[in-house]
Order: C-alpha cells, then structure tokens, then sequence
C-alpha cells in the first residue's frame, strides 16, 4: 500500500468546512479503531532464520549468531583460471598501487627458464620435468607473494589476500594483465566485484562479531516510537509505517527511553543502535555479493522499497526478507548506526573484533538508503552520512537488543 496526498482545488463554504469538520472526526475515530496487529513477520521465513523474540512493545527481535564477514568493498579481485601447463615464462603482468607507484612482474617457469628475469619474478611449474603443472591455487599464490614482497620492500603499498584460486586486493589503483591472457586463455582473470562502491567502503576488510548479534526484524514502526515517545513527526502517518523524520540524537533518546520501561527493566533488556559493522553484518548474512540476494540491482524491487517502486515510506515487512529473517534492510528508511562517520576510517581499522568507529566527529553512519534511493544506494557495503541532529524522512532507526 502506498501512502500519499493529493491535494484538490476547492471552494469552501460554511456548510463545506461544517462536512469536511464531520469528515475529519470521522477520519480520526476510524485510524483509532485500526487494528494494531502488524505484518506477519514470522510467515514463510528462510530455514537460516533462529526463533524470534518479542518484546513490551510487540517488537520483533531477530536472534543472530556471533561470526566473521568481510566487511566493506572488494577492489579488483583477481582470478587465476587455469594452471602451470597454460602458463608460459616472460609472460609479464602490471599492477599499480592508489599513490601512483608501478611494478612489472614476469612468469617464470623453473621447468623451461634459461636466463634471469628483467622484472620481479613469479615462480610456476609447466610441469614439463616433473609431469605435475602448478596447480591454479599454487600459481595465485606465487603471485601474491611476489606482490607482497615488493609491498615489504617498499616498492608498492598494496595487500594481497589469496583465498583458493582468488587474489583480494587492497590499496589497488590498476591489475593489467594483458600479457598474461595471451593465446585467449583467459589465464587470470580481473574484475571489479562491485562498479558502484565508492572509496570510503574500502579496503575491504575482516570484521568479527563476538556475540550473539539481537537486532529488529524491521525498523522501528510509528506504533512502537508511539508508545515509547508518546508521538512522531512522520511525514506519512501509519501505525505499521517506519517512523521517521528523526535526527541520530532523537533515534539515541528512543532507545535510551525503551530500555527505561519497567517491563524492559524486568526482563534485563536494553537497546541501542547497531554499530555500522553490526549492521552491514547483519545485512550481508553471510553473502559476499553487492546485495544479499546477488548481483543484479533490477531485483532490488522484491527486496526494498526505493525510487523504482515507490515515492513514499511503506508498511515494513511488505517485501522479501534476507537470509536471517530481516526485513527492509535495503530502502524504505535510511538507518541510524551508533558510528561516527569518518570517509578514511576503514583504511585505519585497528580491531577486526567488533569495532565501534571513529572517536570523534560530528557526522553519523547511515545504512541501507531509504524509499528516495537509487538501487546503488541499497547495496550491503554502502555508507551513507549525515549530521547528528538534522531531521529527515529518509531517516529511521533499528535497534539492538542487549540482554542480561
């Protein structure tokens, strides 16, 4: 259901505003005698969903195992498809660094090589004596090393990560291997996993997530803000809408509210918001690719609301959830995360387990775009900003429950 006004030309008389006063009380008695019960949140859910909770409020709280995720953007990713005996020596390879810096690196083959390498070598077996060509995973992992090696002597400033036949890189401006695919062998091949990720969701890197992760099933509707709050300032009014027209310093005071109530109290409950590794955590539930569903943004539209299939906030719940049971994590709402926003923060990690961001700031993390978004927008490794106390109706809120 979509929720908009249309606005009418109309000549008003004593008797017209007397009718549009009746229709009014009649209106607001009718949205009282609404029946308060919300989507089902619990139908259909994916085998990988664990039983939910439900707190005072008739929220519905997702249970998420502790885990490990890579967490942000890949740069290039580098696949070596074939091995040793595709391979021949002086083949050369390039790569470049984002400060500028250039490297040359040649295939060697220690079965057929007769003469020195002009440039850094990479080792690999054609298999020619021994019968036993490196294998795909052997060769990808010379590479890597020869790479890392310039990097420790100060040559290059990338990191090369190699999971089986794959490369991850880090710090990369340029992977060119032109001279590797010779005789249309597709030897090693160069993608960009992600064309819409800015640099701020890079270096991609390995976050961990040391327990029990409790966080809403939805966003935080107007009827659940209302009962905690007492009223919302929603542009569009609906009990089982998200609530949103509010600043990350009003989303802070809801949670802070929702944990001081004697039934929340009682069941050694409190709520904050998600930290941005939480969130993307959560999001991601377990997949790698731009949106938890895959690749492709033209299927955001069974997932999220964003400007291809709605001008206005909707009913959450009402498209497909991920993996783990969660609903609208892309559109519909922006998010409030508990982060301040830093656009070089993730190049300056220093914990892999559960990190809480930057120190200082005055902007704040905002995740999974809203109703007004592009599809990417929407995707699991984006960051949006915004000051802390600016009010939006893109911006909503989700939270996390910690339990004592």
């Amino acid at each position: 259901m979509t929720y908009a006004l249309k606005h009418h030309a109309r000549r008003f008389t004593i008797a017209s505003l007397l009718f549009a006063g009746l229709v009014l009380v009649s209106s607001i008695s009718s949205h009282a005698q609404q029946p308060t019960a919300g989507p089902d949140l619990d139908a259909n859910l994916p085998p990988s969903a664990k039983p939910r909770e439900v707190n005072s409020i008739g929220m519905t709280l997702a249970v998420l195992d502790a885990g490990a995720f890579q967490m942000g953007a890949p740069e290039y990713v580098v696949q070596v498809a074939l091995g040793g005996n595709r391979f021949r020596s002086g083949q050369i390879f390039i790569i470049d660094d984002q400060t500028g810096n250039s490297q040359r690196f040649e295939l060697i083959d220690t079965d057929t090589a007769k003469k020195p390498p002009f440039y850094s070598p990479v080792r690999f077996s054609s298999g020619k004596k021994t019968n036993q060509p490196s294998s795909p995973t052997q060769i990808a992992q010379s590479m890597a090393e020869a790479i890392n090696a310039q990097t420790k002597a100060g040559n290059l400033q990338i990191n090369v990560k190699v999971v089986g036949t794959t490369m991850h890189f880090k710090g990369i401006g340029l992977f060119s291997a032109g001279r590797v695919n010779t005789d249309n062998d597709n030897r090693v091949i160069v993608r960009k996993p992600d064309r819409y990720a800015s640099d701020d969701e890079r270096p991609q890197h390995r976050i961990q997530i040391t327990d029990t992760l409790i966080l809403g099933a939805t966003e935080v509707t107007q009827q659940q803000w209302n009962q905690v709050m007492g009223r919302n300032k929603s542009i569009a009014q609906g009990a089982h809408l998200p609530v949103n027209n509010i600043s990350y310093t009003q989303a802070v005071a809801f949670c802070a509210a929702l944990s001081g109530l004697p039934a929340e109290k009682a069941a050694g409950r409190t709520y904050r918001l998600p930290t941005e590794a939480e969130w993307e955590y959560a999001c991601r539930a377990g997949t790698n690719t731009p949106y938890n569903y895959g690749q492709n943004p033209s299927n955001l539209t069974d997932y999220g609301w964003y400007r291809e299939n709605t001008e206005q906030i909707q009913v959450v719940g009402g498209k497909q959830c991920n993996q783990w049971g969660l609903f609208d994590m892309y559109g519909n709402v922006s998010e409030w995360c508990q982060d301040v926003y830093a656009a070089e923060y993730y190049g300056n990690v220093t914990t892999e387990k559960d990190p809480t961001g930057p120190t200082t700031g005055t902007r704040r993390v905002l995740r999974g775009g809203n109703f007004m978004s592009q599809a990417s927008s929407c995707r699991s490794s984006y960051r949006g900003q915004a000051p802390a106390d600016i009010e939006s109706q893109l911006n909503g809120l989700r939270v996390v429950c910690i339990k004592r």
